[in-house]
């Protein structure tokens, strides 16, 4: 019974994916002015009027799939936000530096850090707060795994980085970030809301650290709300299905067990969008 519940959530997935012209629109490449010229992925909602805005930021693995397209997962999530009326400007971050991935090296020898990327998601903010069709007042930071622990970055209150930024995005979403950095920072303090979503099971970013460090900060401003999804690895909100990755720098065995979850990637993207609704109107 589990297994035909299963697949029949996999099958209410897909219906959308495959009725949709076969594919999610791929975006306009636009360059972003940052440290290094910087390209993105501008997908603008057709709604009147400024609206909000979200910076993607892709994880180790890049913005792109096997074939140097911008991959179907962060297309996919350009088109659901569209559909709720709201830009997005999927960032690449590895491109312009010559860099495809970094997941396959250790934490210590990867050229790019949070940091780094920090630097470019604030870049990207500047570009869209430049927008006529753009909310200023309405920005948000979304990131997956190595993106989301470079949210965690562009939120830590106690970076004078971040406190020298005039323009601060209004809440920011993390899927699956490592939690280590953050929680080793006793001063750590979230800069605006942040909505963080991890996997029970998985054995890249573990869960623990991010449960520990919400338990650390909840009950503090701003607000800092964290769902933990049963059953699930890295990558619970994809449409693929659960492997073992090899060549993996970051964990000890130099694997790690990675795809989608069906009931987790529903209920992932609903908490995304009830958050986002929350905090944007």
């Amino acid at each position: 019974m589990k297994r035909l519940a299963s697949r029949l959530l996999w099958a209410m997935l897909l219906v959308p994916v495959l009725a949709a012209a076969g594919k999610p629109p791929p975006g306009v490449r636009v360059d972003v002015p940052g440290t290094v010229s910087l390209t993105g992925y501008w997908f603008a909602a057709a709604a009147p009027g400024p609206r909000p805005a979200i910076v993607a930021l892709h994880g180790c693995s890049g913005p792109y799939d096997t074939r140097g397209q911008l991959t179907a997962h962060l297309r996919r999530y350009a088109a659901d936000l569209n559909a709720a009326q709201m830009h997005v400007l999927v960032l690449d971050s590895f491109g312009p530096r010559g860099l495809r991935s970094i997941c396959e090296l250790a934490r210590s020898k990867r050229p790019v850090r949070e940091a780094d990327r920090r630097a470019d998601a604030q870049a990207a903010l500047r570009w869209l707060a430049a927008r006529p069709e753009v909310d200023a007042t309405r920005l948000v930071l979304l990131g997956w795994s190595h993106g989301a622990q470079t949210v965690l970055a562009a939120l830590d209150a106690s970076d004078a980085a971040v406190q020298g930024q005039t323009l601060q995005p209004r809440a920011a979403v993390a899927f699956y970030p490592g939690c280590t950095e953050p929680l080793k920072n006793t001063g750590y303090k979230l800069q605006v809301p942040l909505l963080m979503l991890v996997g029970e099971r998985d054995d890249w970013t573990a869960a623990a650290p991010c449960v520990r460090l919400h338990q650390r900060l909840v009950g503090q401003a701003p607000r800092f709300e964290l769902e933990v999804y049963a059953d699930s690895y890295h990558g619970f909100d994809s449409l693929s299905p659960v492997r073992v990755r090899d060549q993996v720098g970051s964990t000890r065995s130099g694997q790690a067990t990675v795809g989608g979850n069906p009931a987790a990637q529903v209920a992932s993207r609903e908490r995304m969008f009830r958050f986002l609704e929350e905090q944007l109107r």
